[in-house]
């Protein structure tokens, strides 16, 4: 049925050319006519004979990035390789030099072996220096040398302490001179006192060391100390006597000047440690202390009282008495 409700009245224009509207009563017909269902007609596209196919772009551009991975999986495993190859030539370069150098220690300790037994730089001379109280003779003696000792193989020890148990012997040196002379140098003790032990005299150094025994005529240049109790010298062993140190610390401290006019000292005990002088006059110093103050004041009350004064006690530096003729 057509319906003419929706003309105007006095309105203008062509009937024929009026839109036709449906008018349905159910909902779908409702729903249809507000939102048209709009069908899409997909038409094939011809193209041209030269046209580049999307598709076919797509499939070179991945061939594309498939060629240049494997390209770079190429190229990092021929560097691995080549990494690897540098290892292992680097490994074999050190096992290589670890063989040689393992050769030629081997070489090296066995030359050195066969030199040190070999008779290579056997000792002929035996050459001593420093010796004036003992003979040249009897340091070699003493040091017993062994015939088949050369200089890479000779006792050292053994020989230094056989020449330093001589007491008369402070300290041994041994050098070599190649090719064939060992030198022993030797430092002697000083000696600088006898002591008179009524029938023997026995030589002693500054600390009280006992160099032997020697009688007065062979060693006339020394100062004597007497009245020493309870001595019991034996050659090579220092003195335990307090006595006898006291009177060597006194010695050894009063200085040259002194000294030179001393011709004894009695001690028979610390205290009473006396000097005896070439010109009869008795010192007396006592214990070992201030020594060099004590000679000082000796020496200037003997020039004071020059030919007058047979005694001068010293043991104080504050309070020095002398008595004269």
């Amino acid at each position: 049925m057509e319906s003419t409700s929706g003309q105007r009245s006095g309105s203008s224009g062509n009937p024929g050319k009026r839109k036709k509207v449906h008018v349905g009563t159910g909902a779908p017909s409702r729903r249809l006519t507000a939102e048209p269902q709009l069908k899409v007609k997909v038409e094939a596209k011809h193209e041209a004979p030269g046209q580049t196919h999307s598709h076919g772009e797509h499939r070179g551009s991945s061939g594309y990035s498939t060629g240049r991975s494997r390209a770079g999986d190429a190229t990092a495993r021929a560097k691995r390789e080549e990494r690897a190859r540098r290892l292992a030539q680097h490994s074999r370069t050190r096992r290589i030099r670890l063989v040689v150098v393992v050769a030629l220690s081997i070489v090296v300790v066995g030359g050195l072996f066969a030199l040190y037994r070999s008779p290579l730089f056997a000792i002929k001379v035996v050459d001593v220096q420093g010796a004036e109280l003992l003979s040249v003779e009897t340091v070699q003696t003493l040091a017993a040398v062994p015939e088949d000792a050369t200089l890479l193989r000779y006792p050292k020890k053994a020989i230094i302490a056989r020449v330093e148990a001589d007491p008369w012997v402070e300290v041994v040196i041994l050098t070599r001179d190649f090719p064939d002379t060992l030198r022993i140098r030797v430092t002697e003790r000083t000696p600088v006192a006898l002591v008179d032990m009524g029938e023997k005299f026995w030589v002693v150094d500054s600390t009280g060391m006992v160099l032997g025994e020697q009688s007065f005529e062979d060693t006339a240049t020394l100062i004597v100390i007497r009245d020493v109790q309870g001595l019991d010298p034996k050659p090579g062993r220092r003195s335990s006597s307090d006595t006898l140190d006291n009177a060597l610390k006194v010695l050894v401290g009063i200085g040259g000047e002194l000294r030179g006019k001393v011709r004894a000292i009695s001690a028979p005990t610390v205290d009473e440690t006396t000097l005896l002088t070439i010109d009869a006059i008795e010192i007396l110093m006592g214990e070992a202390v201030e020594v060099e103050d004590k000679a000082f004041l000796a020496l200037s009350i003997m020039k004071e009282q020059a030919g007058k004064v047979v005694f001068i006690d010293v043991r104080s530096i504050d309070n020095p008495v002398s008595r004269g003729l």
